[in-house]
């Protein structure tokens, strides 16, 4: 496995050249695709796909932030003698919880009246997050990073380029594939992010939300049962020896799931009554003239709706504004 994919001359004063890293092109390709799928399944539900590409980059810059923070935290031992190496995201170690927090703000912050219900912007980057998580695993694996616990069994594989062989030059050292774990981790979260959106969207069995919400919770409850445990990580919580039997319990990311795990079900258990609160509020914004009997003005003059002079794109402050103006006019 050699991390770096090819090599571009550059001439600096002196030839030199710029290595393009397997973990940098898997990163951008699982933030192009997740684009890509996040507009298409929008475009289908008739909403402004475009969109997704309009706020792609702070949805990225965010993401990679509080992935790169939440995962600096949860492994502060290993950048102990080269603290600078925290900034070196191209070298790998990016935080999946971190990345959806800070992107979930950032897509939150940007779909702001943008007539799109950001709830439905979640459910449709569900799927192109879960195809991420396979893509960046394949970048870990080339760069033989997120490495597991020293073990024998049956797939153990030697990563010559990992740590272990820095004084020990090709020396055979067996562990688990982490990093192959992960890609199942995403393979399992895609296949349910796709059942999930059809039983929504098509067969409309769950209601809008379910497709993240669901993410969230397949996400933090399979990679804490299938990665989790045999990833070479500080274990705040010691409760299984890895030394002795080859995995460990609890990491901090296995800690943390148990709050996102408890958040995601009870979000899945409100999804309903937020769709009906979001109904009752939609007939309550007025659609047409007058009130319910088609009363004027006091003059006889039908009264224009809010609809009637509202503007697209027109903030949801300035369409109360016009109600109310609307409101002073019939009494």
């Amino acid at each position: 496995m050699d991390p770096i994919a090819f090599s571009i001359p550059i001439h600096l004063g002196k030839l030199a050249q710029l290595d393009i890293r397997w973990y940098g092109i898997m990163m951008a390709a699982s933030m192009l695709l997740g684009a890509f799928i996040a507009a298409r399944l929008l475009r289908r539900l008739g909403r402004n796909g475009e969109l997704v590409w309009d706020g792609l980059f702070w949805i990225i810059l965010f993401g990679v932030i509080g992935a790169r923070l939440v995962y600096v935290i949860t492994n502060l031992s290993q950048f102990g003698p080269n603290p600078w190496e925290m900034f070196a995201v191209w070298k790998g170690g990016l935080s999946f919880h971190g990345g959806i927090i800070a992107g979930l703000l950032a897509t939150y912050f940007f779909f702001q009246n943008k007539g799109v219900p950001f709830i439905e912007v979640m459910d449709a980057f569900a799927p192109g997050v879960s195809l991420g998580i396979i893509l960046v695993r394949i970048g870990n694996y080339m760069n033989g990073d997120i490495l597991g616990y020293k073990w024998d069994g049956l797939w153990a594989m030697n990563f010559p380029n990992d740590y272990y062989h820095l004084n020990n030059a090709g020396a055979i050292i067996l562990r688990h594939p982490t990093e192959i774990y992960g890609m199942l981790v995403g393979l399992i979260c895609l296949l349910i992010a796709m059942v999930v959106w059809i039983e929504t969207y098509e067969t409309h069995r769950f209601p809008p939300g379910a497709n993240y919400l669901g993410f969230v919770l397949s996400y933090s409850l399979v990679r804490s049962l299938i990665e989790e445990p045999f990833r070479d990580v500080p274990l705040p919580w010691k409760v299984v020896d890895p030394a002795t039997h080859g995995y460990g319990l609890y990491t901090t990311t296995q800690l943390a799931s148990i709050v996102l795990i408890l958040v995601a079900i009870w979000g899945l258990t409100q999804l309903r009554k937020w769709a009906r609160l979001r109904a009752e509020a939609a007939k309550r914004t007025p659609r047409s003239g007058g009130s319910s009997g088609g009363s004027g003005d006091g003059g006889g003059r039908p009264v224009s709706s809010v609809a009637s002079v509202a503007r697209p794109g027109q903030t949801r402050q300035a369409r109360r504004a016009l109600e109310r103006e609307q409101q002073k006019k019939i009494k």
